[in-house]
């Protein structure tokens, strides 16, 4: 059985192999569908393809002193869906990524993509019983942004866009380009 296996792995181009090995696919539904956000960190992740995760909805919880508002999460809802896109991430990213969603337990679900079903790694706040919250506008503006970069059907960004923003005027502790001039307001 073992000699079956390793023949027929043998016969792999061994660049397969390796990337085969080198990477995992995230499921990015919140800021990191933003290509300049979820690089910032994880510089090795690359685009693959959007998805549909199936019964589960979008939804804000859990204040957050770095976005002055609320964070995205998903939450197991019986014939709702959440789109994001799929991103193939280095090995090497896995704990940096981890440390970025601190608060968040890894989720191992199946994501509709136009290349078929693609199990991935995604997150989930672990207090599911916060209260839900609203985002600040910067949040909400990335989001919506990473949303439109990724092209994600038409419907859903109006319902991103339709989400009511906490009505935070200052500055974020997230340093993108996106965000450089709601992030040069100041308060009067």
């Amino acid at each position: 059985m073992l000699q079956s296996l390793v023949s027929s792995s043998s016969r792999l181009p061994l660049n397969s192999m390796h990337q085969a090995m080198s990477f995992f696919y995230y499921f990015a539904f919140g800021s990191n569908l933003l290509g300049d956000r979820i690089r910032y960190r994880q510089k090795g992740a690359e685009y693959d393809c959007n998805g549909k995760l199936d019964n589960f909805r979008l939804e804000f919880a859990n204040y957050s002193e770095r976005w002055q508002g609320a964070l995205a999460t998903i939450k197991e809802a019986e014939g709702k869906e959440v789109w994001g896109c799929v991103w193939k991430m280095p090995n090497e990213y896995s704990d940096s990524l981890d440390e970025q969603e601190f608060g968040y337990h890894r989720l191992m679900v199946p994501v509709q993509t136009p290349k078929g079903v693609i199990t991935c790694r995604t997150y989930q706040f672990s207090d599911l019983k916060a209260d839900p919250m609203a985002p600040s506008p910067h949040y909400k503006l990335v989001i919506t942004e990473g949303a439109k970069e990724n092209k994600l059907p038409a419907d859903y960004i109006q319902k991103l866009e339709a989400i009511e923003d906490n009505g935070f005027a200052g500055a974020v502790d997230v340093d993108i380009p996106l965000l450089a001039k709601l992030n040069a307001k100041v308060d009067l």
